[in-house]
């Protein structure tokens, strides 16, 4: 309870600042362990690998200046009071752990204390290749400018990748991926910091504080291999419910505690064969938590990002550091360039987690890329200057920093010339493909029309309707979301995830996509005003046919006296009153319509001596139909009593309704039958087929055989239905 009100207490700000001032302090405690030994003003050229150590450059105004020069090769230092001490490049290495074994490492650290003890002398002898002996004073180093480098890139990416983590876990305590990236940046800048100080070292250093640095230093990546794994146990989703963390932190305490107690020279490289297995493991584990993000692009593209830092910054780092170190003895790269890119891959880790929930915005993905890849160049170019032509150190990272800004400058001349023309094609194609559209006689609304032209267009993941109003044209989410205004404006339509997932909508999409509606819109008004038009000609024509033509009818049927006439006056009447309903286009309740074709099937059978019988439910749903589905399902009705009539001869009709997601109307008669695919379409059949077409619907012909002798012919008729309004 305690530990938690203590958390609790300090701000994000308050934890941030004390973790800069922890790396602060560490770096100047750095700084005076780098410095405490004696100085010589002697710079050593560390590619070189013949005999004794050959001098790169000599310091003005130093213990060695005026008695020995660049080029010099010193082979033995010789002190009065001790033994003669031979030299190797092996002296000049940068980092011990390159030994193949713990048997070359303690060689490499007798030498360091022998090389420690002579010059720690007041003053010592220098042989040269020649057989000159140059003696030497040791004095103290004068400033900062004495340190390379190396040292201060190392100290810069400590320092910024524990800032990085411990900000990262107080903006999200709670999380167990943030405690990870915590401990992952504490643990790289502890390996940093120790690594800098003895890779800052003249000549050499005592054995006992240059283990005990290796040790730290190895402890440090240890940590923050492990923890970085682990982030990708939890991040963005667990992988399993066990105890993960208790698991690495043994794994790496048994790995340290084995390198620093020497106790099995673990094959191929005691060093460096388990940072190349940790890498594999990043690798696996993020390709698991690509496997469970199928279809989810949010984290599947943030995985993209992971994954590729990932292979870029650590890859480089496998190829070119632990793989020439175990294959070779000796890396391509520098220590300072393999910290920089293993910096740039945690730099990238912390990013992806720190915008996680913005981590889509398109404009900032490629911002960000463009910066890793020039800091990847300039490290790149950088190590090419230094190891393989010689350059020095400050003239060195100048030229690199100039290729890095080369490639800012040809990604923007390459990005204006070729983008801008792709966008600028596409946006004068698409009126075209607008016209088109708006040219083609659709049975589908204005507003449906205008969801499947976003759909084509864009190839969202998934689109909605939501109920808010909205007049303009927005990204959201991240630029996941693409939210547009409906026709008239009174929903929203949300596009999820342009291309399927595989990119995010961009202002690009927003003025593409307002053009789109602008032309909609315009369609929309012209259809509308060629409806009205339309309707109100309709109207005109019912008008007329029920005032004049159907009042004329209706007197020729009360007025005659003949049957025959009568008959043919009254179906004369309900056949306009129908065309009357239908250009007027009025919607009756199911019950309704299901009575009148019950009525009309009663009507059409009575005194045929035929059984009819109708099967429906007891209770009907609120549900209304067009008088267009009305009228056809009660000539279809009719259509199919009539066929039974002319060609089976039936003893029963049976008419049945159901219900579900669709209304299905069963018409079947007993009697002969034929099988259906052995029969010719004639008129009523093709009358049925085009008037179930009009509705949307479907329908089958089958033969249903009950016992031996007993078969019934079937029509099925089924429609989609809608709620009434």
């Amino acid at each position: 309870m305690t530990d938690n009100k203590l958390r609790a207490g300090f701000s994000p700000t308050t934890t941030i600042t004390i973790s800069a001032i922890v790396a602060v302090g560490l770096a100047l405690l750095s700084v005076m362990l780098a410095m405490s030994g004696p100085w010589l003003g002697m710079v050593f050229d560390r590619s070189y690998d013949g005999a004794g150590i050959r001098v790169a450059q000599v310091i003005d105004n130093s213990p060695s200046a005026g008695k020995i020069k660049a080029g010099d090769i010193i082979v033995a230092l010789e002190v009065p009071t001790q033994q003669r001490v031979e030299v190797s490049s092996l002296v000049t290495q940068e980092d011990p752990d390159y030994a193949a074994s713990y048997a070359e490492f303690n060689a490499f650290m007798e030498l360091q204390q022998r090389v420690w003890q002579a010059i720690s002398a007041p003053s010592f002898a220098v042989v040269l290749e020649d057989g000159r002996q140059v003696v030497l004073a040791p004095a103290a180093a004068p400033g900062l400018a004495v340190l390379p480098v190396a040292f201060w890139w190392l100290l810069l990416f400590g320092g910024a990748s524990f800032f990085l983590g411990i900000s990262a876990w107080s903006l999200r305590r709670g999380e167990p991926v943030t405690r990870a990236l915590a401990v992952s940046g504490m643990g790289f800048m502890v390996s940093a910091y120790t690594c800098g100080i003895y890779i800052a070292r003249e000549l050499a250093l005592p054995s006992e504080r240059f283990f005990a640095l290796v040790a730290i230093s190895h402890l440090g990546l240890v940590v923050f291999a492990y923890a970085a794994i682990l982030t990708f146990w939890y991040y963005p989703r667990r992988l399993g419910n066990g105890p993960a963390a208790w698991l690495f932190a043994l794994w790496g305490a048994a790995i340290w505690l084995n390198e620093t107690l020497q106790w099995w020279n673990t094959p191929p490289h005691p060093y460096y064969a388990h940072l190349v297995v940790a890498f594999f493991m990043l690798v696996l584990l993020t390709s698991l938590q690509w496997r469970q993000f199928r279809g989810v692009p949010l984290e599947r593209a943030m995985l993209k990002w992971m994954l590729s830092t990932m292979v870029i910054t650590l890859g480089f780092n496998v190829l070119l550091f632990c793989v020439p170190i175990i294959w070779a003895g000796l890396p391509v790269t520098s220590t300072a360039l393999t910290f920089g890119s293993v910096f740039v891959f945690f730099l990238g880790l912390t990013i992806g987690n720190i915008r996680y929930h913005q981590f889509d915005l398109e404009h900032w993905w490629f911002k960000a890329w463009q910066w890793l890849i020039f800091i990847l160049i300039t490290l790149v170019a950088d190590a090419i200057f230094v190891y393989f032509m010689h350059i020095t150190d400050v003239v060195s990272v100048g030229l690199a920093i100039a290729m890095g800004c080369i490639y800012l400058l040809l990604r923007q001349w390459f990005w204006g010339r070729y983008a801008g023309k792709n966008s600028r094609t596409l946006e004068r194609a698409l009126p075209h493909l607008i016209d088109a559209l708006m040219l083609q006689q659709q049975k589908i609304t204005p507003d449906q029309q205008w969801r499947q032209l976003i759909a084509q267009i864009f190839n969202p993941l998934s689109m909605k309707a939501l109920s808010d109003e909205r007049e303009t044209i927005a990204i959201e989410r991240g630029g996941l979301a693409l939210k547009l205004p409906s026709l008239d404006g009174a929903v929203t339509i949300e596009a999820f995830c342009c291309d399927q997932g595989k990119r995010l909508f961009t202002a690009a999409d927003v003025n593409l996509a307002n053009r789109l509606l602008e032309l909609m819109r315009h369609s929309r008004d012209i259809l509308s005003a060629r409806e009205q038009g339309a309707q109100e000609e309709r109207h005109r024509i019912q008008r007329d046919l029920h005032d004049d033509v159907a009042a004329r009818l209706l007197s020729l049927l009360h007025q005659t006296r003949e049957p025959m006439v009568s008959k043919v006056a009254r179906n004369a009447l309900r056949g306009l009153r129908d065309v009357i309903h239908l250009l007027g286009d009025e919607e009756a309740p199911l019950e309704s319509v299901m009575t009148d074709i019950e009525a009309g099937a009663r009507e059409q059978l009575a005194g045929l001596g035929i059984h009819f019988e109708w099967r429906s439910p007891d209770n009907w749903p609120a549900v209304t139909l067009r008088s267009q589905q009305h009228i056809n399902l009660r000539r279809i009705a009719r259509e199919a009593i009539a066929n039974a009539l002319k060609h089976a001869n039936p003893e029963n009709i049976v008419i049945e309704v159901d219900l579900g997601q669709k209304l299905c109307l069963r018409i079947c008669n007993d009697g002969a039958a034929a099988e259906p695919s052995g029969w010719i379409p004639g008129r009523g059949l093709n009358n049925i087929k085009s008037r179930v077409a009009e509705m949307d619907g479907s329908h089958k012909w089958v033969i249903e055989r009950e016992g031996t002798n007993k078969q019934y012919c079937c029509l099925a008729v089924c429609i989609p239905l809608s709620p009434s309004k």
